[in-house]
């Protein structure tokens, strides 16, 4: 039978606008950022001439666990005119790459054809080691998504995001360089998978929990049997004036074993302690051994809990804002979320840019 794992994935590449700068006649730099995703399409101006440069990970779907089976994601960096989508010619990438504020990459790279592959291959390697066809002159390594440049060390190893910041050198000619003030600088971000498993004890069973989270690492993962509901939280920033910026998904996935006391035709849940509505939660049930639960946190659902995390801040007069995005998630007899009525019969899914509910009580 099939899962619903693939339509969002496709979701993935269908929900998210592109974002375009105002054309202007001299370059200016206005930083486009993303948050959360398998791909970024950013733009940016230079002398009167719109860029757009996507950078998207191959294959869309990454995680812990992906990767210690051996997988090798292939990071595809593509400069194009945002007019015509013509895909530029020569084109020179200097490319930094972060996580949690470390840099685990600087180096330049080119492509004839503009479009460049990096072939990512963790490692336990104290330092990232480049392989790859060197330019003499332009000092950078040369390859395509045909012959991709190698990248091999402690980089797409960890779950979380991961920072790009990339700056075009050069356009349409090998050796000519773009003035420093004129080239322009994007920066994205990817998402790698975080696996995390768990075994909890209720009523004097073991049941096994299964978390991936396509946004950040997963810490105090925990079982609340006075509430019935796992509990668990990972880093944020709910900087209004950040998320106003980023093109964001935040994508949580629940595996529950079924039968067990929180298997259920229906899910409710919270973020920091604010109930969500039931179409921002997910449910496959199309595997009769477990329930598959996907907290769905569109752009327009984060910039709704953050208006609310930060008036709810404000009113109990605390001088920083939380960086934490907490969950819970409970058993329910009356929510009906999207996917729900999934079965051997049905394949329909719904899903919207709802925002969140009401507060929950105690906040």
């Amino acid at each position: 039978m099939k899962s619903i794992r693939p339509i969002i994935s496709i979701l993935f590449t269908t929900i998210f606008p592109i974002l375009f700068v105002i054309t202007t006649t001299t370059f200016t730099y206005i930083p486009i950022f993303g948050d959360g995703l398998f791909m970024e399409e950013l733009s940016a101006s230079t002398a009167g001439r719109d860029l757009s440069l996507l950078i998207k990970m191959s294959p869309p779907i990454v995680t812990t666990e992906t990767l210690k089976g051996g997988q090798n994601p292939l990071i595809q960096f593509r400069l194009s005119d945002t007019v015509t989508n013509e895909t530029l010619k020569h084109v020179t990438y200097l490319i930094e790459i972060q996580k949690s504020g470390k840099r685990l990459l600087l180096d330049t790279f080119h492509s004839h054809t503009g479009n460049l592959g990096i072939l990512m291959r963790p490692s336990t390697a104290e330092h990232v080691t480049i392989n790859g066809e060197q330019d003499p002159i332009l000092a950078a390594y040369t390859g395509d998504m045909e012959r991709p440049v190698s990248a091999t060390g402690p980089i797409f190893a960890e779950g979380g995001l991961y920072h790009f910041i990339v700056t075009i050198e050069t356009i349409d000619f090998d050796r000519t360089f773009l003035p420093t003030d004129k080239q322009p600088v994007f920066e994205g971000w990817l998402s790698v998978g975080y696996t995390l498993d768990k075994d909890f004890q209720i009523n004097g069973v073991s049941y096994p929990i299964q978390t991936i989270s396509y946004y950040d690492e997963l810490n105090k993962f925990n079982y609340d049997s006075s509430n019935n509901e796992l509990q668990f939280a990972m880093p944020f920033d709910w900087n209004l004036d950040r998320l106003k910026k980023v093109n964001l998904f935040v994508h949580e996935e629940i595996s529950i074993s079924n039968p067990s006391p929180l298997a259920s035709n229906g899910y409710e849940g919270t973020v920091n302690n604010i109930d969500l509505s039931p179409n921002l939660i997910m449910l496959d049930r199309t595997n009769s051994t477990k329930d598959v639960v996907h907290f769905m946190l569109t752009k327009p659902a984060v910039m709704d809990l953050a208006q609310k995390v930060a008036a709810d801040n404000n009113n109990k007069n605390n001088q920083n804002m939380t960086n934490e995005m907490t969950f819970t998630l409970s058993p329910s007899t009356t929510a009906v979320n999207p996917g729900a009525m999934i079965g051997p019969n049905s394949m329909n899914m719904s899903m919207n840019n709802g925002s969140s509910g009401g507060g929950r009580s105690g906040m």
